[in-house]
């Protein structure tokens, strides 16, 4: 039997349990490990300079 065929036997209920399984966690090198935390940091660094100017850029329209 092919896998689609034994997901035509099943019921909806047991189709969709089978269809959202969670996929197990995923083992990362170091480097991209290192390369998530630069992107955290830039992401930190960045959103309030976009904020302030954003607010600054409002306040000099009035």
């Amino acid at each position: 039997m092919t896998q689609d065929e034994i997901l035509q036997a099943l019921e909806p209920a047991q189709r969709s349990a089978h269809k959202y399984r969670p996929y197990p966690r995923r083992k990362l090198s170091g480097t991209v490990l290192t390369l998530l935390w630069v992107l955290r940091v830039y992401v930190l660094i960045a959103v309030p300079l976009v904020v302030y100017a954003f607010v600054k850029a409002l306040m000099a329209g009035k």
